[in-house]
This record gives structure tokens, sequence and C-alpha cells, in this order.
């Protein structure tokens, strides 16, 4: 799962403002001061055209923003769980993680998946 790396957008857009006033670049990327002062401090994400315009007058893709999570989803259930059922539920996302790698390799034609 990929997650937004927020720190990495805020520095990268204060980087391209420059010495600019947030004014005059907030007019650039299409939005207000105040949306742009959000922006800088992580107090507000970008949408996605917000993102695709800072993109683009950046000279980047949007991809290079987000990243593989380091925290499963999974993690967050886990903290009101029993520890055998914990044990289980990694046992049981391993084996969905294995199954994935096997059906990428699969498509990629390196990889025979026996689909009985």
């Amino acid at each position: 799962m990929k997650e937004f790396d927020a720190k990495k957008f805020c520095a990268d857009l204060i980087a391209l403002r420059g010495k600019e006033t947030q004014s005059v670049f907030a007019e650039k990327l299409g939005v207000n001061r105040s949306t742009l002062s959000l922006l800088e401090n992580a107090r507000q994400m970008p949408t996605l055209d917000i993102l695709n315009r800072m993109c683009g007058l950046a000279g980047k893709n949007t991809d290079e923003y987000f990243v593989e999570s380091t925290t499963d989803a999974l993690v967050y259930l886990m903290g009101n769980l029993d520890k055998s059922d914990k044990l289980r539920i990694e046992e049981m996302a391993e084996r969905i993680r294995i199954k994935e790698k096997y059906e990428l390799l699969a498509k990629r034609g390196c990889y025979d998946v026996d689909r009985s």
C-alpha cells in the first residue's frame, strides 16, 4: 500500500516557490495564499489537481510523492486483539503477500501459477 509523502511535498513546494512571495506563487499554482500556506506547513493535503499543477511547474512526476507504506493497515486493528489473534492475522497477511508476489510473477510470465 502506498501513502502520500507530505514531508517531501512540503519541502519541494517551498523549494519551488523559492524567493517568490506566497501570493505570487499561489497565483501560479492556482490557489489562494492561505491555501498555499496550509500546504507548505502540512496542515492541508493537496488535491490531485494541485499536486499535478505543482509537479507540472517543478517538472516532477506525481509518483515521486507516493511511497510504500511502512505500516500495514492491519497494525491499526491489531492493537485491540489478543496475542493469538495477532499471530494468526500476521500469518494470513504473509500468505497474502506471498500469493500476490507469485501472481505478479505469473503476469510477467516468469512463474506458472497453478489455478486449481
